[in-house]
């Protein structure tokens, strides 16, 4: 007989509902939620006083991640990271796989695959990663993926290397209207970046936080409308993921005007800290480089704005955890671009923190209430990437992926005292009002009172079905 858990004295939160219930698990599943003053378990989490809500679901996140070039990997591996999203309340991660140039996309899932299922400590997901020399056999194994539950491929507009053309869109983005495939984009003219980086570099401005300025707003904005352009000339739906610009989210919302399915993600970062968090800060402001850029603080209203009214669909995290220092048993981390920022990895750390820092800003901060914030970091990523009614929702039959969060817990976010690999905190210092209690994966508890209880290899992959793209 399956082990049965009861989640007592807590109150239930969706996206539309907000009720008194208790929660009954059985085995992985969620059975019943009601009264359960008269159900038996064998274990009883006390959720008095404590949120109840469905998992976070992060569609974004890059651990274990090499570099195009090959010559630089992320500090989190699947272990580490997946510990750090278990204890931000965070139970579901889709993921990225990249080939070789010299290795089929089907083996470098397979390969990928390996890895994670003996590291992740919760569920996950992959999305291939288009390569720019893509053509009909490529295609073919990605539409094989695809059946095997990879429904979402990445699209790189930007980074030598990575870059597709117009070319590897069109036809990429018909097999994703053939296959139900979502097709994501990194959306930035990578051309525009590439003479802008030159430019700078001409006139001898390298230091770490003129990469701000090889990204512009326009070239993020031109590289939306054009992967909108093509994704509705071929019939497919589209996400970008990570818009940093208003201008971006401007067009994304002149589309979704017109009925067409776009949807978009931010991330913390670009709502929460800002070009002059790091302009003065010489080496440091390597800690702040990612690609889009973290902008200017008067870009983040915008965001926001587009986060409140649904112009941006899902909360992301783009979780690319790198090092300030160098640590021995890691590849090239931040110090190797110091001074010239060409060279600094692209990339911030934040799964943990997403829950903690969007309830402290969003929900406390009186911009949004508690139903947005579940629809943001849980329902609504579970919907568009296949994962719905499995995950993001509290409903019998569901995996229980389960948060408890506590509303009164308070908290400061520092790099001492998180879980990821990267040696700095975006968020350093910052008070929260809210953060986990207990987090259930499938049924078992992996974090309870800022303990971890789930060994490596106990997260499962997931095949995840078509997208659901109706708004």
């Amino acid at each position: 007989m399956p082990k049965r858990t009861l989640i007592r004295g807590g109150e239930v939160v969706t996206p539309t509902d907000r009720f008194r219930a208790d929660v009954l698990i059985e085995g992985e599943r969620i059975t019943a939620l009601g009264d359960g003053a008269q159900w038996d378990a064998d274990t009883i989490v006390d959720a008095a006083g404590c949120l109840v809500m469905p998992g976070g679901v992060d569609t974004h996140t890059h651990l274990e991640h090499m570099s195009a070039n090959g010559l630089t990997r992320t500090a989190d591996d699947f272990h580490s990271g997946t510990v750090s999203a278990a204890f931000g309340g965070t139970t579901t991660i889709v993921d990225f796989v990249r080939a070789r140039p010299d290795q089929g996309m089907y083996d470098a899932f397979q390969r990928r695959l390996e890895s994670a299922e003996a590291q992740c400590v919760v569920d996950f997901g992959f999305h291939p990663i288009v390569p720019p020399t893509a053509g009909d056999a490529t295609f073919d194994e990605l539409a094989r993926l695809a059946r095997e539950g990879a429904t979402s491929w990445k699209f790189f507009m930007s980074y030598p290397g990575t870059m597709v053309d117009d070319r590897v869109l069109i036809q990429g983005f018909r097999r994703c209207a053939e296959e139900g495939v979502l097709p994501m984009v990194h959306a930035e003219n990578g051309t525009l970046v590439a003479d802008a980086t030159q430019r700078l570099l001409s006139d001898n401005q390298t230091a770490e936080h003129q990469h701000h300025a090889a990204h512009s707003h326009v070239a993020e904005r031109e590289a939306v409308h054009r992967a909108v352009t093509i994704a509705e000339s071929v019939g497919s739906p589209l996400f970008v993921v990570h818009v940093s610009s208003r201008l971006a989210a401007e067009e994304i919302a002149r589309h979704q005007a017109r009925d067409f399915a776009v949807f978009g993600e931010t991330c913390p970062q670009y709502l929460l800290t800002s070009y002059e968090d790091y302009a003065g800060l010489g080496f440091e402001a390597a800690a702040y480089v990612c690609s889009p850029p973290i902008r200017e603080r008067a870009n983040q209203e915008d965001l926001w704005h587009a986060l409140q009214t649904g112009v941006i669909s899902t909360l992301g995290t783009d979780h690319a955890a790198f090092t300030l220092s160098q640590p021995d048993d890691l590849p090239p981390q931040k110090p190797q671009g110091r001074g010239y920022f060409p060279k600094i990895p692209n990339g911030v750390p934040g799964v943990e923190d997403r829950l903690m820092v969007i309830w402290e800003a969003g929900v406390v901060g009186g911009r949004f209430d508690v139903h947005r914030f579940v629809d943001l970091v849980a329902t609504r990523p579970a919907k568009l990437f296949g994962l719905y009614p499995r995950k993001g929702t509290l409903t019998p039959g569901s995996d229980a992926d389960v948060l408890v969060w506590d509303p009164a817990a308070d908290h400061t976010i520092t790099a001492a005292g998180h879980h990821t690999r990267a040696d700095y905190n975006l968020y350093e210092g910052m008070r929260v009002s809210g953060r986990p209690r207990h987090v259930l994966s499938r049924g078992d508890i992996v974090v309870s009172d800022g303990e971890l209880h789930a060994p490596a290899g106990r997260g499962r992959y997931l095949a995840r079905a078509t997208s659901d793209t109706s708004r």
